[in-house]
């Protein structure tokens, strides 16, 4: 249960990654003005009567943002384990790209787009009755208004 007001937001921008290495790195917190941050509840509350868009340093993208980390030294032919930590409610990320000077590999999250897709494939290709999913709590959370209800 959430309880709030029209003055107060919270905001969707902001995850972590734990690095190889296992430092923590911070991506998306966007400064605002004309608001007060509540550390406890992770929200904001407007401190002057205006918008919310008017509060923030800068837009948020709807195109792909490109995020750098810090130069680690990684040896060639090892695994490395980098973990993404959604820390706003709502917060999800569909598609990763992770680069160095060799090249680059891509990570894919799930959508409720692909999602949905999977489901109806499940239910009425191969005739199954339910799907399951590995963790739930990062699912981007548009997809519990589009899954059929199970009863």
């Amino acid at each position: 249960m959430r309880l709030g007001d029209a003055w107060t937001y919270e905001p969707y921008e902001r995850f972590d990654v734990r690095m190889p290495d296992g430092s923590f790195k911070s991506f998306g917190r966007i400064s605002r003005s004309s608001a007060a941050w509540d550390e406890e509840f992770q929200v904001f509350t407007l401190t002057a009567d205006v918008e919310e868009s008017s509060t923030c340093s800068e837009d948020i993208s709807m195109d792909y943002d490109f995020f750098h980390s810090d130069l680690m030294e990684i040896s060639c032919g090892n695994n490395y384990t980098a973990e993404v930590i959604p820390r706003d409610i709502n917060i999800w990320i569909s598609r990763l790209f992770l680069g160095d000077a060799d090249g680059f590999s891509i990570l894919y999250y799930q959508d409720v787009d692909s999602l949905v897709y999977w489901a109806n494939q499940a239910a009425y290709r191969w005739k199954l009755r339910g799907m399951c999913m590995w963790s739930l709590g990062q699912e981007d959370m548009r997809l519990w208004e589009w899954l059929p209800k199970q009863i």
